[in-house]
């Protein structure tokens, strides 16, 4: 990389790798299978931009991070606050078999995520999540005396495969709950003829996010950007933010997200080349994605921030690196009950299982089946489960991420930021929980 001294990009922000628009997070590895599926398609990692801030997503899963200190979190702005609760999942009666999956002791979920087929163990920690928390809810005495089964379909990161796995949970299940895929566009139209309740954990493409059978536990849209985590970097550094630049993957999932496109099939290498050429931009921003161990790892000293010296004019100014986040951090948990269950229950269930980014979404996407399900009662049918959904307009699972109104099926707008240090990952600004400035900007 070629950098001329007045031409210097001052921040780097990031943008999703499958999609910035749609929402979802791929790691390192998440992203082999955009990459793999280029060979087909014809798309590529392409792209380029020149000045001030640049980003992307990065890593691999979130859980174990080391290092990080701060503030306590467990509340989001427009959302239930502090710890757990099993929202009375036990006390009302069986009203017998009421619908599809349904019957007088068991309701039946699904969820479709890509554990074989380019990659390996993708999205594996969406089926966990999903196992600990209907673990969990049985644990409780179940949904109105109901226990719950989690039928666990592979999308094998393929279009054909998800709609699939869709017909396959039309027929054989209640609802569809925890579901992660990069291509969950194929099981779109599926869905929503047959009417099935869909849950998903983050929704990738336009076509599932709009389905009107969708309600996500992140209801990302393809038509909306948070600004809330651009304007944070703005108001710390108004004059390095006039100097932006932006990475994103330009892979089969995300063409449809992003116009400005970065050639960079690695986030770590390009930061490596950037040590090795001796510059940094100012500021670093970086998706959720790289809030990971594997990226620490990875990426070493080149990956963190840098306190002097990022390039030839900025040569005695410190350069940070961030991540931001609409979740809790994991090594706050000893503060945040509903994180705590999230891990301990993940380890009942797949002892040594990495927690994620992913896998928490699945994990919330769970807990909000249960609030939805528990509010219609003992006669649970598809159609009363949608007018639930609809209804619930600020949901946070009671402080493990961001409120979000899922009745809208609009994300909320707050954020915060760790910072990459020697030590780990550090919880920057704000003190504790998040910040809710912004808005959703519409942008098409």
């Amino acid at each position: 990389m070629r950098v001329r001294a007045k031409v210097v990009a001052s921040v780097l922000l990031s943008v999703s790798l499958l999609a910035t628009a749609c929402g979802a997070r791929l790691t390192a590895a998440q992203r082999a299978a955009g990459i793999g599926a280029l060979t087909k398609n014809g798309g590529s990692t392409t792209g380029s931009a020149t000045g001030g801030t640049t980003g992307a997503t990065t890593g691999s899963s979130i859980g174990g991070t080391t290092g990080a200190t701060g503030a306590t979190t467990g509340g989001a702005a427009g959302g239930t606050t502090g710890g757990a609760n099993n929202l009375g999942s036990g006390s009302c009666s069986s009203g017998g078999a009421t619908d599809t999956g349904v019957t007088a002791n068991q309701i039946t979920l699904a969820t479709v995520a890509d554990v074989s087929g380019v990659q390996p163990g993708l999205f594996k920690s969406a089926w966990q999540a999903m196992s600990a928390v209907t673990a969990y809810i049985n644990s409780q005495g179940g949904i109105c005396g109901r226990q719950l089964k989690d039928l666990q379909l592979d999308s094998q990161a393929d279009s054909t495969q998800n709609r699939a796995a869709v017909q396959q949970a039309c027929t054989q299940s209640f609802a569809l709950v925890g579901s992660m895929s990069a291509f969950d566009d194929g099981g779109a139209s599926v869905g929503q003829q047959c009417g099935i309740p869909d849950i998903s954990a983050i929704t990738v493409n336009a076509a599932r996010s709009n389905a009107s059978n969708v309600y996500p536990a992140y209801p990302v849209g393809p038509n909306y950007i948070n600004t809330s985590w651009g304007l944070q970097i703005k108001q710390r550094y108004p004059d390095a933010i006039k100097k932006s630049a932006f990475i994103t993957l330009n892979a089969g999932a995300s063409v449809q997200n992003g116009n400005q496109r970065i050639k960079a099939l690695s986030i770590v290498r390009l930061q490596k080349a950037m040590q090795q050429a001796g510059w940094f931009p100012q500021v670093r921003v970086w998706d959720s994605v790289a809030y990971s161990p594997a990226y620490l790892s990875q990426g070493g000293t080149a990956v963190q921030s840098q306190p002097s010296g990022c390039n030839d004019v900025l040569k005695n100014v410190p350069c940070p690196a961030y991540v931001f986040l609409n979740t809790a951090l994991f090594q706050e948990a000893s503060s945040n009950p509903e994180m705590q269950l999230y891990l301990t229950w993940l380890q009942r269930v797949a002892p040594g299982a990495q927690p994620d980014y992913f896998g928490l979404y699945a994990w919330s996407a769970g807990r909000l089946f249960q609030k939805a399900a528990t509010m219609v009662g003992a006669k649970l049918t598809r159609k009363a489960l949608f007018s639930a959904l609809q209804s619930i307009h600020s949901w946070n699972d009671f402080g493990l991420h961001i409120a979000h109104d899922i009745g809208a099926k609009r994300e909320g707008n707050c954020t915060l930021y760790v910072e990459i240090k020697s030590s780990g990952f550090v919880r920057a600004f704000p003190a504790s929980g998040w910040t809710c400035t912004g808005s959703l900007m519409k942008t098409s």
